[in-house]
């Protein structure tokens, strides 16, 4: 009965989800009110206020769908390391850009949801953390360098990349490369001498894709 009554409330949720961001897409987060999504989802708004919060807690849910999304991708993924890292911020500015309609609205309107002390419920820089810790092992990072809070400084910097496209300050491609950017360039500085030239390559030719694309991809090419 009880596994019945969580399915019944996990279906409604995300019954609920996929109304909102129907209905924000369409039309914008500033013109939804929670009647409408109520309908949309064909539940009371005090079913939503039960189930879920307000909007902004509908926000955070739809990024929180967005996360389970990316986890899933990686969890199917034999990447380690510094590509698994790559790879993670690759997933999710893809997803992003994908449904830009949705993601720009909801990504600007996240850091004020966190600020006013609701959470995630999760780190979504574990996987960046567990992927430098597999770059230190495999002899790639310094062994004096603490995965934790490189990767921490990672995940910032991906932030700062997702802010800038949400905002429309970077276009869809600088975002995309960017992001991988926000990988390389503390990755290359923790490198070992071993593993900095190669590394140091690839950073180089995402910045050069920032400038001319086509150029910028045949250099990545040539340095994978």
């Amino acid at each position: 009965m009880l596994a019945l009554r969580a399915r019944g409330k996990a279906r409604r949720c995300a019954e609920i989800i996929a109304a909102a961001s129907a209905l924000w897409r369409e039309r914008g987060i500033e013109n939804v009110s929670l009647s409408q999504i109520a309908a949309g989802a064909e539940v009371a708004p005090q079913t939503i206020y039960n189930l879920i919060g307000g909007l902004d807690a509908i926000a955070l849910a739809v990024v929180n769908v967005a996360v389970d999304r990316i986890e899933a991708a990686l969890s199917r993924s034999l990447a380690n390391g510094i590509d698994l890292a790559l790879e993670a911020s690759s997933i999710s500015a893809e997803m992003y850009v994908a449904d830009a309609a949705l993601y720009r609205q909801v990504l600007v309107r996240i850091p004020r949801v966190l600020f006013n002390g609701t959470r995630l419920g999760r780190e979504p820089a574990d996987v960046v953390v567990h992927a430098m810790a597999q770059a230190r092992s495999a002899g790639v990072l310094l062994a004096s360098v603490d995965p934790t809070r490189l990767g921490r400084t990672i995940y910032s910097n991906y932030l700062g990349a997702i802010y800038d496209w949400a905002c429309g300050d970077a276009s869809d491609e600088a975002f995309l490369s960017t992001a991988r950017v926000a990988v390389l360039a503390p990755v290359v500085a923790c490198a070992t001498e071993t593993a900095r030239p190669g590394l140091t390559a690839r950073l180089m030719a995402e910045l050069g894709a920032r400038a001319d694309p086509v150029k910028g991809e045949a250099q990545a090419s040539a340095a994978r």
